[in-house]
């Protein structure tokens, strides 16, 4: 028969909520540094603000979580 395993701690449990929460926090501005830079390549090959955006919509850069 199977048992659930015993429900962790209330504050051992708001302290991994509180860790992955930072994590997609850090995961989120890491994507717009990414992208951040990109644009400032593309601006500076000479594209347009415009063209510049259009290039990243067509092949937006992308980050691997590493999960």
């Amino acid at each position: 028969m199977y048992q659930q395993p015993e429900p962790l701690p209330k504050p051992i449990q708001q302290a991994l909520n509180q860790i992955a929460h930072s994590r997609a926090l850090l995961y989120q501005a890491a994507c717009r540094d990414k992208i951040r830079k990109e644009i400032d390549e593309l601006l500076a090959s000479g594209m347009s603000h415009q063209e510049a955006i259009e290039a990243l919509r067509t092949n937006p850069p992308t980050i691997d979580p590493i999960y």
